[in-house]
């Protein structure tokens, strides 16, 4: 029998666009307990990871539930949808790849 892997649903995004705020809330909570800077440093990193992960979904989310990248880029403060496209294009990368984490995608 061959399964065929059927594209994320709008659904999929909003699941990993969570998951992703909450290693951000993990991180942020890490990073001011951390004993040094260094510590505090690396969980800033691991934050602002997972904030473009959740931006990444969520932009995903939005475009799979019908939203255009004008109304997206307008959400984001940006003047136009090329720019929108732009500027998202690293965070959709995280994205796909935390999606695939989350549901055991290599």
């Amino acid at each position: 029998m061959t399964v065929t892997q059927q594209p994320p649903t709008a659904a999929d995004w909003w699941v990993t666009a969570d998951q992703s705020l909450t290693l951000v809330g993990r991180h942020t909570g890490a990073a001011r307990g951390a004993p040094d800077l260094l510590a505090t440093l690396s969980e800033i990193a691991e934050a602002r990871r997972a904030t473009d992960a959740a931006l990444g979904a969520a932009v995903q989310a939005l475009l799979g539930s019908g939203r255009s990248w004008d109304e997206i880029a307008t959400a984001l403060g940006l003047p136009d949808a090329e720019t929108a496209r732009r500027t998202t294009a690293p965070a959709l990368e995280d994205a796909r790849r935390a999606l695939d984490e989350r549901i055991g995608h290599p």
